[in-house]
């Protein structure tokens, strides 16, 4: 996704060899970074994230046809004490 929005404002993403295939290097002044690409950029993460938890909703619920609320919360187990077992003989 953040490629597509890089070429969107026709930047060119590049990365140098030997980088990882997930860094992504641009050639653009901060201010442009910090007050349009990267707002724009988590709104959209945001949207994206939002829309795919509803999907996996109704992926769960329909198609598996199972509950999907969280997990009940369970006491934690006793511990077990030294001196409160057996007798060593």
């Amino acid at each position: 996704m953040f490629l597509a929005l890089c070429r969107r404002y026709e930047l060119v993403p590049y990365r140098r060899r030997g980088q990882r295939y997930t860094t992504v290097m641009l050639k653009v002044p901060r201010r442009f970074v910090d007050e349009t690409l990267w707002p724009e950029y988590t709104q959209l993460s945001d949207t994206l994230r939002s829309y795919l938890e509803e999907v996996t909703e109704r992926v769960v619920s329909q198609v598996l046809q199972a509950d999907s609320s969280e997990a009940a919360e369970a006491d934690e187990p006793k511990q077990l004490t030294l001196g409160s077992g057996r007798d060593e003989t």
